[in-house]
């Protein structure tokens, strides 16, 4: 799209409050005080939620700003010079679709940020792994002496680094497909796409279709770091500097080696034109899908100049993320661990075939929730490397019926307690539930801390 032509703008209508919507505020309370004329700007705010998540804030900082606690209808969206939506505002409701058909320029956040800032960026989208890679690239960053933010989908609002007095030496963006949609403008040093595996069906019509909005990060990118082993995702023709990654070697891009350095069987060093840089047992990460994250961060890092040599180095201080295969218990013999972040079936798919080399004895899987329109039959060739299935939550029954003797509970806290009256020394309790949490849970971080909690109690109790 053009350039967003701020003296010809009138009126605003920002869907979504939220943190998004707050921050968006935040950013045209501040033109308002760089331009006069922008103060006569009549800025109106919907949100179909009663009470939604950052209303006060928003009045405190646009007191005169109109908070409407009601759908927009077509009327509202067509008196726009401008629609700023949140990235979970569907873009193919009628009265936005009759608003673009209009010629009203329809954005979000990032595509604000994109058109105004000068800061070197790099990016990363994907159905799984894009927050482990955006964190790690942060924190190498940061061992290596770079200020570099990690904003987008994680960490700050986007539009919070423009305000800053003191500005990064680099961007990392983690991008969504809904943040995708609206972005047409972003100018990446490099770009990543991970994996992609069917997810938020309820939202797109076909696969193709969510494919295309991931494949929307390659538009102005210099670099396109790809995944080899999933060619058919790839954006064609690749007309960027093409870096790969995979979990087979390569002789010139990123790769994996087979051998027997640890525990782990398969591949288990990392490889970079043709040479070992990093073994598994050198990363405190666990999991072969990890050594695949790592080196779409390698490729990211060398894209903000950092030394290929210097990011092994901080690589191996971190720790992961919490909910993202995060070993919560190690008691009796038996790993407890918690991956509540996997709300797809490829994120459940990538932690049991991760993580199963590393068990000696039995894997015993709890998953269920919200499929959002996800076709569970694709979870098949996973289970069958699952020894007990344990299953929650609205959509549990659907996952139970591919596993045979699958076991169907109420609750979190029955599925717990269920596994350690089963669990054998050797074995591996995994809550990856392959689902969005909002059936029983607040957010997928309240369904890993009941997890934790529940698991905790268990030892405290035998105590």
């Amino acid at each position: 799209m053009t350039k967003i032509a701020w003296q010809n703008t009138k009126h605003i209508v920002v869907l979504g409050l939220g943190k998004t919507g707050v921050s968006v505020l935040r950013y045209l309370q501040h033109k308002r005080q760089q331009d006069k004329k922008f103060a006569e700007v009549q800025i109106q705010v919907f949100d179909s939620r009663e009470n939604p998540p950052g209303l006060e804030e928003a009045k405190q900082i646009l007191g005169d700003t109109e908070l409407l606690n009601r759908h927009w209808e077509l009327e509202d969206t067509l008196a726009a010079d401008l629609i700023i939506a949140s990235p979970g505002i569907d873009l193919r409701e009628d009265s936005i679709v009759l608003a673009r058909d209009a010629d009203i320029p329809i954005v979000g956040d990032v595509e604000l940020f994109a058109q105004e800032s000068k800061l070197p960026i790099v990016a990363v989208t994907g159905s799984n792994g894009k927050s482990t890679v955006t964190r790690m690239v942060e924190f190498v960053a940061e061992r290596c002496g770079k200020n570099v933010a990690a904003a987008g989908n994680i960490g700050v609002p986007v539009l919070e680094l423009l305000l800053q007095e003191q500005q990064p030496d680099a961007v990392i963006l983690e991008l969504s497909s809904f943040q995708l949609e609206s972005i047409s403008s972003l100018k990446l040093k490099a770009a990543a796409l991970m994996n992609i595996s069917a997810d938020h069906m309820d939202r797109y019509c076909t696969l193709e279709e969510y494919v295309k909005a991931k494949q929307r990060i390659f538009t102005h990118a210099k670099t396109w770091i790809l995944n080899r082993q999933q060619q058919d995702t790839w954006p064609h023709p690749v007309t960027g500097k093409l870096m790969t990654f995979g979990n087979d070697s390569h002789p010139k891009h990123f790769g994996l080696l087979s051998g027997n350095i640890d525990r782990v069987s398969g591949p288990v060093a990392v490889t970079f034109d043709g040479s070992v840089v990093l073994r598994a047992d050198q990363l405190q990460l666990q999991g072969i899908h990890n050594l695949v994250n790592v080196q779409a961060a390698l490729a990211l890092c060398q894209a903000i100049d950092i030394d290929i040599e210097a990011a092994v180095s901080a690589v191996k201080e971190f720790k992961g993320l919490a909910h993202r295969c995060e070993l919560v218990s190690d008691n009796k013999g038996v790993l407890w661990v918690n991956d509540s972040k996997a709300t797809n079936i490829g994120a459940t798919a990538a932690a049991v075939e991760g993580l199963r080399p590393m068990i000696n004895g039995r894997l015993l899987l709890i998953a269920g929730g919200v499929g959002k329109g996800a076709d569970f039959r694709e979870l098949q060739s996973t289970l069958e490397r699952v020894d007990i299935l344990l299953t929650i939550g609205e959509d549990g029954p659907r996952i139970g019926q591919l596993f045979n003797g699958s076991r169907q509970v109420k609750s979190l806290q029955q599925a717990v307690e269920l596994a350690a009256s089963l669990v054998q020394t050797g074995d591996m309790v995994l809550l990856s539930p392959a689902c969005a949490s909002f059936d029983q849970f607040q957010n997928f971080e309240h369904r890993g801390d009941s997890f934790r909690h529940a698991v905790e109690a268990l030892y405290v109790d035998s105590a």
